[in-house]
């Protein structure tokens, strides 16, 4: 399955969307939503999309080795 994403631009409740010559589908399935605003209407004028942590996180601060195990592998059932 070849599946394309495009930003089109909507004009006079008109959408007109240009395949690439390798896409060979007869037959295709469109759903459309509406883009957010920050992304780019068109490939040119690309805009990064910045996320935000929660607000609940202000002031949590991490502490220790977060990439070691919360327990001692002697205590994982699954390798028994």
């Amino acid at each position: 399955m070849e599946a394309l994403r495009q930003i089109a631009k909507v004009e006079d409740n008109i959408l007109t969307l240009r395949l690439p010559e390798s896409f060979r589908a007869m037959r295709v399935e469109v759903i459309i939503l509406p883009a957010d605003e920050t992304i780019a209407s068109t490939e040119s004028e690309a805009t990064v999309v910045r996320r935000r942590p929660s607000p609940k996180l202000k002031g949590t601060r991490i502490t220790g080795d977060i990439m070691a195990p919360a327990v001692p592998e002697e205590d994982w059932d699954a390798l028994k």
